[in-house]
């Protein structure tokens, strides 16, 4: 085809479409709608899934994990020796770095500020092949004991503490009191090992002192390219179990290792994102292709009523390739505008809705309609006149000239079918698209019911890191909490003030092995694992966990005092079945010297990991016995916890002005853990409103054209004798066939589809017959609704008038 034809067919494309206006407007809007819908998902899922890590040759990078059969984690972390030893003695990578994570309080410029710190060994960055985008990166020797006081800054911390200013380089920034030089600021897309680390200092522990067993280092390392994953685990695994022989205490409770790539393993909830991903972008689609069928029906009609004009053209010369030519190009037009809106509204929905999703889960980049998103933007653009303008094409290259020209009723006869069908399939898809979003809203109301074992409502929680440059000993950090405590004490608004470390739902699990006196086992991994609570007097009243047998603790259980824990429900009743546990002894921590603590109370199970991990055992310690350095300070409130921001801020300011503080309401905690649920609702019930309208205004365009083929029909019936009342059950009575036969073939597509949905799901099966019931009932409304208005314009036909101009 010669350029010259593309310009005259996209010439009588944009005239032919001028002419209808109405038609082209809802064409556009709809495909507008489904293409934004795709793209949004898309750009959301980019940074997440899709786009390069920004490393160097990513692929070969590899995070190690052991596998801690005793508290039945398979990413347990390494302690330094062990690090040493394994990079010492493997020969499957080019290098090998380790890091963790913990909270720096940054003072001086902009005022105090906890900050989330990633603690790397200096060649962490050069096996991650990056540099920084200004200044430098650590050089070999600046960790370990004798290592130089720097950090590098992310960019993001760069511009908003420090204001972009391109001369930090070379100042100094106080981290928990002590001087560190700033060599380096990042690249705005780097982010390593998750989005809430904003700067990175070397580590400075010694593998000559630090203990075998103290291990929280993971190691990250770059494949040498004769070395695959599984080949690594089974060398890997052979050295873990020679350190075993050598060390058994500690080396020898690990019995595999997990080599996980890297996007993989740094995305903490990496198999969730990608089933929940996966189900929006086939929900997108569905709502595409329903778009489309919607369509395809709107442009059959078009070219039905078109059809003598085109028979008139084939008689006067035109071939029928040019007839579809003409109307693909037709759709092409109406694609590319519908395009184009459809992104335009994806950047919009991205701007919106990005700032909204929490940053800390491992992404690459911000949302963006970036090249990756605009690239699949464009191509289901190109793709949907292939899909709404091949049936419309077809028909004309299938046109009956002579019946054309006689306007007979065959054309419209064969049109009206096809359009039953696609009205079939649309409807068939959007009840496999609203089934999913029935099934995920009885997810999340089931969520709603589930007793978490305390009320996160009204309360806020502050967490307070003690530097040891200002605080050295344990009696000053305690002195302070002390302190901290009597001023909020004395606030308006506040009801109680406890303390806890780790915070319950807040994605950290300390580990406490346990067992009767009586019933110890022998060997220490037989010895059964609860999660550690250390608690403050008034934590259970601040967080409202309901005492049920004994006491909590006072201000005796000091740690002079003789140990005391409190136990979870399950714990007690598992523990001593049918038994008292108040007053009895239970031995706790390490179970080669474990300590005999008294039990003085039972409260009720807290959910911890999350709405669907199943609640396990769980003992409370005195914090008073077992000081800490970072606890959170839990406040129950009256009113409303904007009322008293200001006042539990100068609070702190007056204890230590110095001392940056983290305040996080425990509502917005919970909600983070309900976050797959939530969001997962929300947007499946908006792409299912949207195909529900879709599905709709199918089935009315259906029977609306139904009806206006079927005027001489109709005005023979009520010429013979048939009531209005008649016409409008025939009307309905075909809009719920179509209907009740593409619901049939929706349950049956739902079903297979709702497989997918079931990691997703929580105390709803994937074949719920409550849910697909109410689909196949809120169908079937749908299907009278969207009838009745043609059913009425029938009932009204004037056989008369009808009969006279047939």
């Amino acid at each position: 085809m010669r350029l010259d034809e593309l310009r005259q067919d996209v010439v009588l494309a944009l005239r032919s479409l001028r002419s209808h206006p109405s038609y082209a407007l809802v064409v556009v809007a709809t495909l507008a709608l489904g293409i934004a819908a795709n793209s949004l998902i898309f750009s959301f899922m980019n940074p997440y899934l899709i786009r390069e890590l920004p490393f160097g040759h990513p692929d070969q990078l590899v995070q190690l994990g052991q596998v801690d059969p005793i508290h039945g984690w398979d990413g347990a972390r390494f302690s330094l020796p062990q690090f040493e030893d394994w990079k010492e003695r493997t020969r499957a990578f080019d290098d090998l770095a380790a890091y963790y994570y913990g909270v720096k309080n940054v003072t001086g410029h902009s005022g105090p500020e906890q900050v989330m710190t990633g603690f790397l060994t200096a060649n962490l960055f050069d096996v991650l092949e990056v540099e920084a985008a200004i200044g430098r990166t650590f050089a070999p020797g600046e960790d370990g004991p004798g290592g130089a006081d720097v950090v590098v800054l992310r960019h993001g911390l760069w511009q908003r503490r420090y204001g972009g200013d391109p001369g930090i380089v070379g100042q100094t920034i106080l981290l928990d009191g002590i001087a560190h030089t700033v060599i380096g600021v990042m690249p705005p897309d780097f982010n390593f090992p998750f989005g809430g680390v904003r700067m990175w200092i070397p580590v400075r522990e010694d593998p000559a002192t630090e203990p075998r067993d103290r291990d929280y280092f993971i190691p990250v390392g770059r494949l040498k390219a004769s070395f695959s994953r599984e080949r690594t685990r089974v060398e890997l695994e052979s050295i873990q179990s020679e350190l075993g022989e050598l060390y058994p205490e500690a080396d020898g409770q690990f019995k595999g290792v997990n080599v996980q790539p890297l996007r993989a393993a740094l995305n903490f909830g990496y198999d969730i994102m990608v089933t929940v991903f996966t189900v929006l972008l086939v929900a997108v689609g569905f709502v595409l292709l329903i778009a489309c069928v919607n369509v395809a029906s709107l442009t059959m009609a078009r070219s039905s009523a078109r059809s003598r004009d085109f028979a008139v053209r084939t008689a006067l010369g035109a071939g029928r390739g040019r007839l579809v030519r003409q109307l693909l190009t037709e759709s092409f037009v109406l694609a590319s505008v519908g395009g184009a809106l459809g992104i335009a509204i994806a950047h919009s929905g991205v701007r919106y809705l990005g700032p909204l999703i929490p940053e800390d889960i491992f992404r690459i980049g911000e949302f963006t309609l970036d090249r990756t998103v605009l690239m699949y933007s464009v191509a289901i653009t190109l793709a949907t006149p292939v899909i709404f303008g091949l049936f419309p094409a077809l028909g004309i290259s299938r046109l009956s000239l002579v019946g054309a020209l006689k306007a007979g009723a065959r054309g419209s006869a064969e049109s009206l079918k096809v359009r039953r069908a696609l009205v079939v399939a649309e409807v068939a898809m959007a009840i496999v698209l609203i089934g999913g979003t029935g099934l995920m809203l009885r997810s999340f109301a089931e969520l709603q019911k589930v007793d978490i074992g305390f009320d996160g409502d009204r309360v806020l929680t502050v967490l307070v890191t003690t530097p040891k440059s200002d605080y050295p000993t344990q009696a000053d950090s305690q002195n302070l909490f002390d302190r901290a405590t009597a001023e909020l004490r004395g606030l308006p608004g506040i009801e109680h003030v406890g303390l806890v470390q780790p915070l319950p739902m807040n994605h950290a699990i300390w580990s406490l092995q346990f067992s009767r006196p009586d019933q110890a086992p022998a060997a220490a991994e037989d010895w059964p694992v609860a999660h550690q609570f250390n608690a403050s007097t008034d934590y259970f009243r601040a967080m409202r966990i309901g005492l049920l047998a004994g006491r909590t603790f006072t201000d005796n259980d000091r740690e002079d005092a003789p140990p005391v824990v409190i136990v979870s429900k399950s714990t007690a009743e598992n523990t001593w079945p049918g038994q008292s546990p108040i007053g009895e002894t239970l031995l706790v921590g390490d179970p080669k010297e474990p300590v005999s603590a008294t039990v003085v109370g039972v409260v009720a199970d807290v959910k911890h990991e999350g709405f669907d991990t199943p609640t396990g055992a769980q003992i409370y310690r005195p914090l008073l016995q077992r000081p800490l350095t970072a606890r959170y300070f839990v406040l129950s409130l009256s009113g409303s916890e904007t009322a008293v921001l200001g006042p539990v801020r100068e609070a702190f300011k007056r204890v230590d002005a110095n001392l940056p503080i983290s305040i996080r309401p425990m509502s917005e905690i919970v909600a983070e853990n309900a976050l797959q649920w939530s969001i997962g609702s929300l947007l499946l019930g908006v792409f299912g409103a949207l195909a529900l309208l879709l599905a709709s205004l199918g089935i009315y365009g259906v029977m609306a054209y139904s009806v206006a083929q079927r005027r001489r029909e109709i005005g023979i019936r009520m010429a013979l004798g048939a009531t209005g009342r008649e016409i409008r059950s025939v009307v309905v009575g075909e809009g719920l066939r179509l209907t009740a036969l593409g619901t049939a073939i929706g349950l049956v597509l739902a079903l297979v589809v709702a497989r997918l949905l079931s990691a997703v799901l929580f105390g709803v099966s994937p074949f719920d017959p409550v849910t697909f019931a109410a689909v196949a009932g809120i169908f079937a409304v749908t299907a009278v609704v969207a009838s009745v208005l043609p059913a009425s314009e029938a009932a009204r036909t004037n056989p008369v008038i009808v009969l006279r101009y047939d």
